[in-house]
Order: C-alpha cells, then sequence, then structure tokens
C-alpha cells in the first residue's frame, strides 16, 4: 500500500524553476539583475575580445548565490577608443554563464548593439546532437556569418565532482567562400542549445536567432519524468490493486474469526448436551 502510494506521488509532474537575465550598462558599470524565479549559482559575466575570444567581467563582490530579484555589479573595462574596435566588439555581445541549484551549466547570449534581423536566414537545425547551418545557396550576399552559442553540456558532468568554472567558446567564423555548399556542423554541447549567427553581407552584417534543441528542461529530466502518464495510470492500478488486496485480507480475516467463534459455540452446546 504505501509503496503505490509512493509511486503516485513522484509520478506527478515536476515543474522546473526558470532562470533569466536582464543587463545594463552606463558608462564602465555594468549591473546584471537576476529576472528569473531561481537561484544562479557562481554568475559570471563575459564580453568579446578582438579575436573573438571572451573576457570575463570584474565583479564588485564575488558571491556564490545569485537569488532570483538580486543584482550584481561589474566594471566594464575601457581601453581602446571606439575607432580602433571591430565590427562584431562595436555590437557589444555578453555572455552570462551560470550554474543551477543542480551544478548543470548554462549561458545567455545578449548584444548592447545588436545589428538588424536578417530579411535571408539561413536553414539551421540540429542533427544527430550537433548544429547544422546549411550554405547560403541562393544568398550570395552573405559572404561570412559568425557564430556565438553557450556550450552547454547539459548533465553529463555532474556524474562526476562538479567544478564550478566557466570555458565559453570564442565566436567562429564560417567563410562561406571557403565552405561552399557543404553544411557546417558545430557541437554546441549535450544540451543543445540556442546560438546566434552574425551575417557579413553586401549591405552590413545582419542576425539571426538559431533556436535550441528542444532539450531545455528536458535534458535535466529523469528518463521516468517523460512517461508520466504511463507511470500515472501505472501507479493508480497498482493502488487499486493495494486497496482490493487490502480489503479482501479483512474480509477473510473477519470471515475466519466467524467461523472459529460459531465452531467455539457448537463445542461449547456439545458439552452441555454430555
Amino acid at each position: 500500500m504505501m509503496l503505490a502510494a509512493a509511486a503516485l506521488l513522484i509520478s506527478l509532474p515536476a515543474v522546473a524553476g526558470s532562470l533569466s537575465f536582464r543587463l545594463s550598462l552606463t558608462g564602465s558599470q555594468l549591473t546584471l539583475i537576476n529576472q528569473g524565479d531561481s537561484s544562479a549559482f557562481y554568475p559570471a559575466v563575459f564580453r568579446m575580445l578582438p579575436d573573438g575570444g571572451w573576457g570575463q567581467l570584474e565583479a564588485s563582490g564575488a558571491t556564490a548565490e545569485l537569488a532570483a530579484g538580486a543584482r550584481l555589479q561589474f566594471t566594464w573595462p575601457d581601453t581602446r577608443p571606439p575607432e580602433r574596435l571591430s565590427e562584431l566588439e562595436h555590437m557589444q555581445p555578453v555572455m552570462v554563464r551560470f550554474f543551477d541549484q543542480a551544478g548543470v551549466g548554462f549561458g545567455q547570449l545578449s548584444f548592447f548593439h545588436a545589428p538588424p534581423a536578417t530579411q535571408s536566414a539561413l536553414t539551421t537545425r540540429y542533427a544527430g546532437g550537433a548544429l547544422q547551418i546549411e550554405a547560403p545557396a541562393g544568398v550570395p550576399s552573405i559572404r561570412a556569418s559568425w557564430v556565438l552559442w553557450p556550450q552547454e553540456d547539459g548533465i553529463r558532468p555532474i556524474r562526476l565532482p562538479v567544478r564550478f568554472e566557466h570555458h565559453p567558446p570564442p565566436a567562429l567564423r564560417i567563410d562561406w567562400r571557403r565552405q561552399g555548399g557543404v553544411p557546417f556542423q558545430l557541437d554546441t554541447g549535450a544540451g543543445q542549445p540556442a546560438a546566434i549567427l552574425i551575417h557579413e553581407t553586401e549591405q552590413g552584417y545582419a542576425l539571426q536567432l538559431v533556436p535550441d534543441g528542444g532539450l531545455q528542461g528536458r535534458e535535466q529530466r529523469a528518463a521516468w519524468l517523460d512517461a508520466t502518464p504511463k507511470f500515472y495510470a501505472a501507479s493508480l492500478i497498482a493502488l487499486g490493486i493495494a486497496v482490493a488486496s487490502m480489503v479482501l485480507q479483512l474480509l477473510l480475516h473477519f470471515l475466519r474469526r466467524r467461523g472459529d467463534r460459531s465452531k467455539t459455540g457448537r463445542a461449547k452446546s456439545g458439552c452441555a448436551k454430555t
């Protein structure tokens, strides 16, 4: 009975918390605000470097946990004049990296000066666990594309002792003239996160958002949670069987006691006649 009740309880739907961040930049101070409903652990903010890598910003105060609604200040270095910045740096890409309460690492990409959305999006999809980007066939204006993504390896790293370290992958430039018509494939991690493409076109730069692989939230769930309806039905059946078994046992116990009393009564009656 207890096992059936426990199975019924654990088969109920599980709701995970959400995490997102709002950033603001005033002079040399960047403010990060946790807009989600859960805590973010070991948050870090990175800005784009000239070579496409990411440089970590210095926090005003180190924190292991950024609660929902809390904010954290960072120093935005202003080391070079604007005319010496690359076009990609002018867009001021920012990556926020953090861990959830289970120790799974995530990332969020954003821009302070994002280019306009592209009018000629490339075909993208996750295939075989890798991000696949089709060549710009019929779109000769796209000469090259920068790929920015927050590497997310899902739950695999938490099978070992978790190291709360951030390693954001550098932006990758695809020269479509060299790539030719062959689709470009990229391993973005088992979490299959959303990515961003910055296209270099004859008219300037254009932005394309690449959706994630649909594993957000599901990839962290235990396998049995994806079978919730079946488990729920099985739990109800098991609970029904357990209740029926208990009722049957009580009924048999009642009938046995009644039979024993009847035999005792007949034995006493027989003694009286003797």
